[in-house]
């Protein structure tokens, strides 16, 4: 199993993979750890302005 690369609460910046809506980049907060495919670490993601929600891959994901 992967260690996760953050920790519930922290603030990062999701950087969208290709295909997926670039206006929805952005600063979020960890909501939750969870695990993909092959036990790859998997994030819930907050928005801090709108709060809408999303599950990403580690990869998108960069530190604030």
């Amino acid at each position: 199993m992967s260690e996760h690369k953050y920790r519930v609460g922290q603030a990062v910046e999701f950087f969208p993979e290709r295909g997926v809506e670039h206006t929805a980049k952005g600063r979020f907060k960890i909501v939750r750890l969870l695990l993909g495919e092959r036990n790859a670490p998997h994030y819930r993601i907050k928005h801090e302005v709108d709060g809408h929600e999303r599950m990403v891959g580690e990869g998108e994901l960069g530190p604030r």
